[in-house]
């Protein structure tokens, strides 16, 4: 591949993923112009247009889609190839990755200054969800999910497991009583968790002697995100089922209660997915990092 043509792929890559000519051209460190001459480059080689251009947005056109999509892979293999001729070079580069609210903040981000006396060189672009994303199209490097995954085209590998509590505040356990069977929970109200591609409200599980039980609380309110989830146990809007790691704190200070300890929740798996069979070094490092954080 002729090296300005391979040059003009990343920085279409970086236009698309930085959402604008300028952005890419300060990211990349280069000269707006260098990156115009580099779009229209790929855009002749490549016979169509791949970017709709206004004075205010760009948006990619549907084969401007197509290109962005297998070309990003195609870039991560040779990167990957090149990197493999230097293991014994420091890792460098930016690493794109999104993972749940509560995990980043509780669990991550305390723990970041240690990877960056590993990896120097890595810069990190962390973006925080509950929500499901499109690794090609929001150009991530990989993604960190908790729980079943649905069918996608990514590869996914666990990192670990993820203990879950249930727990109430002190001023809901005081007026509606503590639960202690599960028959005892149709008397509370739950607080209740959606899932934000399928839309459906998540089902409350416990291990049993007979096994696994589901069940279906009522409740006056369901959320979608971590920090509306640990709002809403905090004011003693009913009981609430969530990952140990961001209800232990505030069950240690005495703002949660954890209830039902002989009816524990299965754990839940904990996976990182990227979009395709390479993995780089850079994503292959951080996810060593996250399997000693679990």
């Amino acid at each position: 591949m002729n090296i300005n043509l391979f040059e003009s792929i990343r920085i279409f890559i970086e236009i698309v993923e930085s959402g604008s000519l300028t952005q890419a051209a300060e990211n990349l460190q280069i000269h707006r112009p260098a990156v115009t001459k580099a779009l229209q480059l790929l855009e002749q080689h490549s016979g169509t247009r791949l970017l709709q251009r206004t004075t205010r947005r760009i948006s990619l056109t549907p084969d401007g889609e197509a290109f962005y999509r297998r070309s990003k892979p195609l870039l991560a293999q040779a990167d990957e190839l090149l990197e493999s001729f230097g293991a014994d070079r420091a890792i460098h580069g930016q690493l794109r990755v999104d993972m749940p609210i509560a995990f980043a903040a509780l669990r991550v981000i305390p723990n970041l200054p240690d990877f960056y006396l590993q990896h120097p060189e890595i810069d990190i672009v962390l973006s925080s969800s509950d929500r499901r994303r499109d690794m090609l199209r929001d150009g991530l490097d990989c993604v960190l999910r908790v729980g079943e995954l649905d069918d996608g085209d990514y590869i996914a590998r666990k990192v670990g497991d993820i203990k879950i509590t249930t727990c109430a505040s002190p001023a809901w356990l005081a007026q509606h009583g503590t639960p202690e069977t599960l028959d005892d929970l149709h008397q509370h109200q739950a607080i209740n968790w959606v899932n934000n591609n399928s839309r459906q409200i998540h089902p409350w599980t416990f291990t049993t002697p007979e096994g696994i039980a589901e069940i279906k609380l009522p409740g006056k309110l369901v959320v979608d995100n971590s920090e509306a989830y640990i709002a809403a146990g905090l004011a003693g809007l009913g009981l609430m089922q969530g990952m140990n790691l961001f209800l232990q704190p505030y069950i240690d200070r005495g703002l949660l209660v954890e209830v039902l300890p002989d009816y524990r929740s299965p754990d839940r798996k904990l996976s990182l997915l990227y979009p395709h069979r390479h993995l780089s070094r850079k994503v292959r490092v951080f996810t060593e990092w996250l399997e000693s954080l679990v």
